[in-house]
């Protein structure tokens, strides 16, 4: 049985022991469509969509070679959550977020009652159009202009100095000047992209990868593509993801030498590095099967998951973390197992340094500690909006289960803020 066969089963048959929740399972049906795109890498093509709702991956126990290990006791909750002002364009879920480092910036969303998981039904998926910015230290918000089209769940923004970019997944980019409130569409790229990962900014350039392996740049003051010099390591690569950092260019990939006929060996992720007039260094073979290019702690490359992919030999990690310095791949230490999250935590997903939010719980991976979150005292259960802003953890808007895939009062326009 092929990898995508033995995900499609176990997508059937595990989903519903899992329940992770609608927020948590965006972020697991990401990373399985993922994997999935991993064979496909090595047989040639490279194309996923961060959020199509099309495949999960589902936790089976740790493996570490032939052995099982224990996992981590749960972690206890942790900090404590307050409200603050809600949102002045009324209630949405799944909001697109980002912070600037003074504000937040929440846009479009949906607004009509979404699709319950696991339904036949196919959802209208109205989004807005519309935003709002927050000040997490005044507690007051700001209207902003409206976004020239709908603004769905499947954005990827990041923030360029004083501008707000935002990338479909697909060909379509726009800016937003946070100074004069404005919008413009920038230039599509000249090639295809690659539609997994997030998109990464550095110096006044947003990076992506296109799906012939070349890394594009889009200068985005002065609205110009460009490319880095094609990547002629051996095997060559053919990356989903790019992360640009102050410790050079990192390009992740699935391993390229996994045959196309093997259903069971791992396709472990590679990282490839430019830095600054070549492609200098390929990193040893990892452990994880994860996008290492997810997320920059300061010092090291990190997919934040705590699931192990099923069906493959020892059942790969999806997350672990990546030291450019020592060149070595670790696993994420301490990561409680997955079926130890309680049911009655948030699942927000956001980074910000050694910070990050997924899977109900809090991972400083300075400290290499791990904090449940717990959840405010809201009706609001998933698909809300985060950011991380100076330490503290915003969440934005969301669904009451119970309610919203029936009734649109279940949809929230609530502000809750998590202090360490």
């Amino acid at each position: 049985m092929s990898i995508e066969e033995r995900l499609r089963s176990l997508m059937a048959d595990g989903l519903a022991g899992l329940d992770p929740g609608p927020g948590d399972r965006l972020g697991a049906e990401e990373l399985g469509r993922r994997f999935r795109r991993h064979r496909r890498i090595a047989e040639g093509a490279a194309a996923v969509a961060v959020v199509a709702l099309v495949a999960t991956v589902v936790a089976v126990p740790r493996l570490v070679g032939d052995r099982e290990s224990a996992p981590a006791p749960a972690p206890p909750v942790g900090g404590s959550w307050h409200a603050g002002a809600p949102s002045p364009v009324g209630a949405r879920w799944m909001p697109v977020t980002a912070w600037n480092g003074t504000e937040a910036f929440v846009l479009g969303g949906g607004i009509d009652p979404p699709c319950p998981p696991n339904a036949d039904c196919v959802a209208a998926d109205t989004m807005a159009s519309d935003g709002a910015a927050y000040d997490p230290r005044t507690d007051v918000w700001r209207e902003i202009a409206d976004a020239p089209e709908p603004i769905g769940y499947w954005f990827r923004p990041v923030v360029v100095g004083r501008t707000l970019v935002l990338f479909d997944g697909n060909r379509r980019w726009l800016a937003y000047d946070i100074e004069s409130d404005t919008w413009a569409v920038l230039p599509e790229a000249p090639a295809r992209l690659t539609d997994t990962g997030t998109v990464h900014a550095l110096d006044g350039r947003v990076f992506i990868a296109a799906r012939s392996g070349r890394v594009l740049m889009l200068d985005v003051a002065r609205r110009q593509w460009s490319a880095l010099p094609a990547d002629e390591q051996e095997p060559r690569l053919r990356p989903y993801a790019v992360l640009p950092t102050d410790d050079g260019i990192f390009a992740c990939a699935a391993d390229p030498e996994v045959a196309p006929d093997d259903g069971d060996t791992p396709p472990f992720t590679i990282v490839d590095r430019w830095d600054g007039g070549a492609w200098s260094a390929r990193f040893p073979t990892t452990g994880t099967i994860g996008d290492l290019c997810a997320h920059w702690t300061g010092t090291r490359l990190v997919a934040l998951d705590i699931q192990t992919a099923p069906g493959l030999d020892g059942n790969p990690p999806m997350g672990g973390r990546l030291d450019p310095e020592t060149g070595e791949w670790s696993p994420l230490p301490g990561a409680p197992d997955v079926d130890s999250r309680r049911g009655d935590g948030w699942y927000p997903h956001a980074a910000d340094g050694p910070l990050m939010a997924g899977w109900g719980y809090v991972y400083d991976d300075a400290a290499e500690t791990w904090t449940l979150l717990g959840k405010p005292d809201s009706a609001v259960d998933s698909q809300q909006g985060a950011v991380w802003a100076d330490g503290r953890l915003l969440v934005f808007d969301g669904i009451d289960e119970a309610t919203a895939y029936d009734d649109p009062s279940g949809i929230s326009a609530e502000t809750w803020i998590w202090s360490p």
